[in-house]
């Protein structure tokens, strides 16, 4: 668990205080009218989307990535591949460690085969992401740190066929807030943070949610989309 004692810096108290700050930016009767769909990019930002799902009646869903690091430095996150096979990589960081594109990709590609269809079975029985053709979607995170997990999964969900899209996070650095604004709808930030550290940084507590705990949050959640395929 990732503890924070320091009050000065620490914004929110967990995942249910950023939750309900969140609500309190989300036009959430606009989404109720047209059915928005909910996208949460990690196992934390579950516990967040899968509240708002419940409360509301949206369906969601889990888009699954994994981080393409460095060679011999797992810290260093070069690129992030998602469950549809699209790759977003930090190019300027690749080149500056003289690193091949190729490398990339086929890190990829191995991580996909590896990882992600082992989640998709764990999480999804299976199953594909839900079908995203021409519905508007929120992508959510705990936090967003480098933009990775954003930025892919902002590519795979308009590959997808979105009609709208837009994310929502309730902490972020202020440069990416501007970067993914003019990427998306709209983008809801509760904090936008200049000088920004990491997203533990700002939760008291921030437990990461671990496999079987996901996994039953899932199973037992009716909003989860894949839960209703096939009824």
């Amino acid at each position: 668990m990732t503890e924070n004692s320091d009050f000065d810096t620490w914004l929110f108290e967990d995942r249910q205080d950023a939750y309900k700050a969140l609500v309190e930016i989300l036009p959430v009767k606009v989404m109720q009218h047209e059915s928005w769909i909910l996208i949460a990019l990690s196992p934390g930002a579950v516990e967040i989307t899968e509240k708002l799902a419940r409360r509301y009646d949206f369906g969601f869903d889990l888009m699954l990535t994994e981080p393409i690091v460095a060679p011999n430095n797992e810290e260093c996150q070069l690129a992030m591949v998602s469950e549809t096979n699209d790759i977003v990589i930090e190019e300027k960081l690749v080149k500056s460690f003289g690193i091949s594109f190729d490398y990339i990709y086929d890190e990829g590609e191995r991580l996909f085969h590896e990882k992600i269809l082992k989640y998709r079975h764990r999480y999804r029985g299976g199953q594909s992401l839900s079908d995203l053709r021409d519905k508007s979607v929120l992508l959510i995170d705990e936090g967003c740190e480098t933009g990775l997990s954003a930025m892919c999964a902002l590519k795979s969900v308009i590959n997808a066929g979105v009609r709208k899209v837009s994310f929502a996070t309730p902490v972020m650095p202020d440069d990416l807030f501007r970067i993914i604004d003019k990427k998306v709808d709209r983008v809801f930030a509760v904090h936008m943070i200049k000088e920004f550290i990491s997203v533990d940084y700002y939760y008291r507590s921030l437990p990461k949610i671990k496999p079987k705990a996901l996994q039953e949050i899932l199973a037992d959640c009716t909003h989860f989309l894949p839960n209703s395929k096939g009824e």
